[in-house]
């Protein structure tokens, strides 16, 4: 029973010690997801680190906006292997953030171009 009471004293504060907040804005690292650090991420890691955010930044009394706009697992999955890679979360990451940068006005053409700006 004595070692019963360690054992699960032990896991409480291992899993204290090693919790790792994820960031509240931004991607989210490989390395948060692949929670066995086997270098792929599961269906499983995916939907449970996305949880963990969630509930992160409501906690944390962020706005919890466009949630159900969240692109799937199967969606970024590219190759249909059942996992993803560190190149597919990569570069659907890379992909979101030239999305946003393109929807704010920051991408290519929308800045000042010939003609715009202060006359010559």
């Amino acid at each position: 029973m004595k070692t019963l009471k360690i054992a699960a004293l032990t896991a409480v504060v291992s899993a204290v010690l090693f919790a790792q907040d994820l960031p509240n804005k931004g991607p989210i690292p490989f390395g948060a997801y692949d929670a066995n650090n086997d270098g792929k991420i599961t269906q499983s890691e995916f939907e449970d680190t996305r949880a963990k955010r969630m509930s992160q930044k409501y906690e944390q009394g962020y706005p919890l906006r466009n949630a159900q706009n969240a692109p799937t697992f199967e969606s970024i999955d590219k190759n249909k292997d059942g996992v993803l890679s560190k190149e597919e979360l990569q570069e659907h990451q890379l992909n979101r953030v030239s999305e946003r940068m393109n929807n704010k006005g920051m991408g290519q053409g929308k800045g000042m171009g010939q003609g715009q700006g202060m006359n010559k």
